[in-house]
């Protein structure tokens, strides 16, 4: 009789030791689903479908709730179809939470503080923000909604601007000048400076 407790013992030992090794195969494939999700979020928010791109972007998350991209990307689409800015805000946040070198997505939380204007703390955390994406790895720079780093010094430039440092504005507007004078985003900056 103890020889069938023994037995009963070592197969649900097995059992839960192959169920184990089954569920670790399990991340693999979510991970694999929300790179998949995310690729075509991309590309249908670089088509204008930002409903689509979304759609895309959520099911990333269902497949693997820290995929940094895909909250990078949550965060895009919410901005592009004028959603709420407190979603958007919460995307960028959990994007660089987890993955702290996208530069992409400290850029998406630069706008929206800049946006949300609630006090001068989101004018000075978006200047952070800025420098983070500056310091963080550039191949996450230029994937959509800005092509040039003049955009980025130029919102720094604004941010210093509103919190009335006007010398570290201009200073911040004279480098996005000198990187790409004819941009649309510096000229207005300059027209704004001018004022």
């Amino acid at each position: 009789m103890r020889r069938y407790y023994i037995q009963g013992a070592i197969l649900i030992s097995i059992l839960l030791i192959l169920m184990q090794i089954g569920c670790s195969d399990d991340i693999d494939i979510d991970s694999t689903s929300a790179i998949r999700h995310t690729e075509q979020g991309w590309i249908s928010y670089n088509s204008g479908n930002y409903s689509q791109a979304l759609l895309n972007f959520e099911r990333a998350l269902n497949s693997d709730s820290e995929h940094a991209d895909a909250y990078n990307g949550v965060g895009w689409c919410q901005l592009s179809l004028s959603l709420t800015l407190t979603l958007a805000l919460e995307s960028f946040q959990n994007a660089v939470r987890y993955d702290s070198s996208n530069a992409d997505a400290w850029i998406g939380l630069a706008n929206v503080l800049y946006l949300r204007n609630k006090d001068n703390s989101d004018f000075t955390s978006a200047i952070r923000a800025i420098d983070n994406a500056l310091a963080a790895d550039d191949a996450f720079l230029y994937r959509h909604d800005y092509q040039s780093i003049a955009n980025i010094y130029t919102l720094k430039a604004a941010c210093f601007f509103y919190l009335g440092e006007t010398e570290l504005a201009k200073e911040e507007f004279e480098n996005a000048r000198q990187i790409d004078a004819a941009n649309r985003t510096v000229i207005a900056l300059q027209n704004l400076l001018q004022e």
